[in-house]
């Protein structure tokens, strides 16, 4: 029976990577992907737990799926929440864990047959599956899983466990196949990308290094980095983000502005530590994007140690800034604390959101009249709109019709606080105009001058 599956596919980028494979499993194996609940079979819910608002927007979504519909639950959720919280809400014949590649096959053949698949430590995925991209342009790479860290407020740690780094050769081969397959956009994910290969005796360095010898007209964003991670490899790290394989774009997460607080938090690092990252990155590459995320309301978090946030963020300035509620997770030791009373939290959330929206709009008003190469690599928000990203991965919001995955030259007309608005100057380049525009592009981001 050629039976209809409808993927839901929540969390970071590593989570939506996983959904794609599975998806793309399921597809190699005669099973239909549908775009609509209406017209599924059976529905598999791809899970994230990282936020408590999240959680509960999965589990409402869980209860509301049509009572005609089979359901498979699969990700991060059931392991930090447990299955019984899961069936609590819905009575599923399937629940999987994280990392779920392959077995996802067994998990909706068994359930569609009528009997219950419940297993947690599965966990066979690998970069090399099939797999059906929610956008044809961007591949979402994982290089490893886990972390190295014990941050006292994460479940992720809890549910993905110690790092496993996936091999070089796995990586760079997946790259080169999805470039064959159209890919113009590579993400580099994980829990951690600083740590990658420690466990491997290698390092996010040298995966870089490999990657950027991968031919093919694509451009890799390296996703987030802690900080104590990058301190080991800072050197090499600037080295390959000049390289003009990579997006002059990081992820680094400050957390909080205040040392006492990234102790409680178990970071492993300084504000200074943060700062000379920062420093270093802007002097070598002074068009790099630095995006960071701050927790307001960690439960030991002073008024004093907020006003510390609020004064690093005014002298950092990150281009992006993703502020998250502190909320405590199960099985975190940040849990057990006594919590900030919620209207606290509010109030600094939103003094922090009102600065975030100053700093950006800063940021993104000396980027108007640029004009130079970008890549349109998703649909808009507003209908009718394109997005494309120049090599500081700023997002540049255009109405012209232009297709997903092409170069193009664009000039930056106006700017709002969250993205650049444009007009398309040269859709047809080839080949060689590209590569002529990403090396002058690449020189400029990283001239001194």
């Amino acid at each position: 029976m050629n039976s209809r599956i409808f993927l839901l596919n929540y969390g970071c980028a590593v989570n939506r990577a996983e959904g794609e494979a599975m998806a793309g499993v399921l597809a190699s194996r005669g099973f239909t992907i549908v775009d609509s609940e209406d017209d599924a079979d059976l529905v598999l819910v791809n899970t994230c737990g990282v936020k408590t608002p999240t959680e509960n927007k999965i589990l409402h979504r869980l209860k509301n799926i049509r009572r005609d519909k089979e359901i498979v639950v699969a990700g991060c959720l059931p392991r930090i929440i447990g299955v019984n919280r899961i069936l609590e809400v819905r009575n599923v014949k399937g629940v999987i864990g994280p990392a779920a590649g392959e077995e996802v096959l067994k998990a909706v053949q068994t359930v569609l047959s009528g009997g219950r698949y419940i297993r947690l430590d599965g966990g066979d995925f690998n970069n090399l599956l099939p797999c059906l991209r929610e956008n044809p342009a961007i591949r979402r790479i994982v290089i490893s899983q886990g972390c190295l860290g014990a941050c006292s407020y994460c479940a992720t740690r809890l549910a993905r466990g110690r790092l496993r780094s996936y091999s070089v050769e796995e990586i760079v081969t997946s790259i080169r196949r999805s470039v064959k397959d159209g890919v113009r956009e590579v993400w580099l994910s994980s829990q951690d990308n600083s740590v990658y290969g420690i466990d491997r005796g290698s390092s996010i360095v040298e995966l870089l290094e490999k990657i950027a010898e991968v031919e093919g007209l694509f451009l890799v964003r390296i996703g987030m980095m802690n900080p104590r991670g990058v301190l080991n490899h800072l050197d090499g790290i600037v080295e390959a983000l000049k390289n003009k394989r990579f997006f002059k774009f990081i992820h680094i997460p400050l957390q909080s502005g205040s040392n006492r607080i990234l102790e409680d938090m178990n970071r492993g690092y300084s504000v200074e530590d943060f700062a000379r990252i920062i420093l270093r990155l802007r002097k070598e590459i002074p068009k790099i994007s630095v995006e960071t995320d701050v927790i307001v309301g960690y439960p030991t978090e002073s008024r004093e140690d907020f006003e510390k946030t609020l004064e690093a963020l005014r002298t950092l300035e990150p281009d992006f800034l993703n502020i998250s509620k502190f909320y405590a997770r199960p099985g975190t030791s940040a849990s057990r604390l006594p919590q900030l009373p919620s209207k606290i939290v509010a109030e600094r959330s939103r003094i922090l959101s009102k600065l975030a929206l100053e700093i950006k709009e800063k940021r993104s008003s000396a980027w108007v009249d640029w004009e130079g190469l970008a890549l349109v690599d998703e649909k808009g928000i507003v209908p009718v709109s394109l997005i494309a990203r120049n090599m500081s991965y700023r997002p540049i919001v255009l109405k012209q019709n232009v297709e997903i995955g092409s170069f193009i030259r664009v000039h930056v007309t106006s700017h709002k606080p969250n993205f650049l608005v444009g007009e398309v100057v040269d859709k047809d380049l080839d080949e060689a105009e590209v590569i002529r525009l990403l090396e002058k592009e690449n020189h400029a981001s990283i001239s001194l001058s």
